[in-house]
């Protein structure tokens, strides 16, 4: 009896605040505003979040995390801090993935810091691509679209 009324106070007791939790949610929804135009100047003013959906398409799965942009390699020799990246996966209902990793950057002479992609990736059941801009995410869908494969198969 006693085992089970520690056990339901563990349970009930408030959970520890990690205050990164605060700042990661307001990272993330700061990048889901974000104008993908600001993050590629060949795309229209739209937050970034929204065009991400449109391009995904419908029954598309998503999962949003902030973490380190994986700027650095862990040598000694490297100083300052890490940038921080959020980080969002999308997972299409056909099975090809996409991955991006916004985060601010401070460009060189220059005392403003700009959101900017630090890598973005598209992979389907055959490769991985490289996205080097967010314009080429639309072209690499088409391109790699299923209905593409068995069209090209049937000829």
């Amino acid at each position: 009896m006693r085992l089970a009324a520690v056990l339901l106070l563990l349970c009930a007791a408030p959970a520890e605040q990690d205050p990164n939790i605060a700042r990661d949610a307001k990272l993330i929804a700061s990048v889901k505003q974000i104008s993908v135009h600001k993050l590629d100047d060949a795309l229209p003013a739209f937050a970034f979040e929204k065009w991400l959906q449109t391009q995904s398409g419908f029954g598309a799965k998503y999962h949003w995390e902030a973490n380190d942009c994986g700027e650095q390699t862990g040598s000694p020799d490297e100083t300052g801090s890490v940038p921080l990246c959020v980080e969002v996966d999308a997972r299409l209902k056909d099975g090809r993935e996409i991955v991006i990793f916004v985060g601010r950057d401070r460009p060189p002479k220059s005392k403003v810091e700009e959101w900017k992609i630090f890598f973005a990736q598209f992979t389907t059941s055959h490769e991985k691509i490289v996205l080097r801009h967010l314009r080429e995410l639309p072209g690499e869908l088409i391109k790699t679209h299923p209905l593409q494969d068995h069209a090209e198969g049937a000829n």
